[in-house]
C-alpha cells in the first residue's frame, strides 16, 4: 500500500503524525511537493528508508492565536496530505513524460527569435512530432499532410 492511514502515529494532543509512504509509488520530488503546498500551516520531517519514506507532519501553531483562533487538529489534515501526495506524483509524471515535447517548443520559440547560438534540428515549419523517431509517453503527435 502506498500509504497507510490505519498505521499513522498520532501524538496524544493529535498535533503531529507520522507515516510511511511507499517510494514504489510516490517519488521524492511529489512528497517535497506536498510538503511544500502545506508549509504554511505544517511543518514536516521526511526521513529516506530502505523501501520508504518515513513522514512526520506538525502543526506550526498547536494552540489557538488571535490570527487563527480555530485550529485544525493533525487528523483533519491527514486525507489533504494523501491527496495531495497523488495530486503531486500525477504532476511529477506529467512532467517527465511531455518534457521533450515541452523542450521541442522552447527551443524553437528562442530559436525564432534568435536568442540561440544553435538552431534545434529541423526547420522552423517542422511540425512539432515531426522529427521525433520515437513516441515515449501520453502525447504522440503525428501529421498528416495533404499533398
Amino acid at each position: 500500500m502506498s500509504c497507510q492511514p490505519e498505521k499513522i502515529d498520532f501524538d496524544d494532543q493529535h498535533t503531529s503524525a507520522a507515516f510511511t509512504v511507499d517510494k514504489k509509488v510516490y517519488s521524492k520530488s511529489a512528497i517535497l511537493r506536498t510538503c511544500y503546498w502545506f508549509e504554511k500551516d505544517l511543518w514536516f520531517q521526511i526521513e529516506d528508508k530502505d523501501e520508504h519514506f518515513w513522514l512526520t507532519v506538525k502543526l506550526r501553531a498547536p494552540v489557538p492565536t488571535l490570527d487563527n483562533p480555530k485550529i485544525r487538529k493533525i487528523d483533519c489534515w491527514i486525507p489533504d496530505i494523501f491527496n495531495s501526495l497523488v495530486d503531486s506524483q500525477l504532476r511529477v509524471e506529467i512532467q517527465t513524460e511531455t518534457s521533450g515535447i515541452r523542450e521541442l517548443i522552447i527551443a524553437k520559440a528562442f530559436a525564432e527569435s534568435g536568442v540561440l547560438e544553435d538552431s534545434p534540428p529541423g526547420k522552423f515549419e517542422d511540425h512539432a512530432g515531426s522529427s521525433l523517431k520515437e513516441t515515449k509517453g501520453l502525447i504522440s503527435i503525428s501529421i498528416n499532410h495533404p499533398d
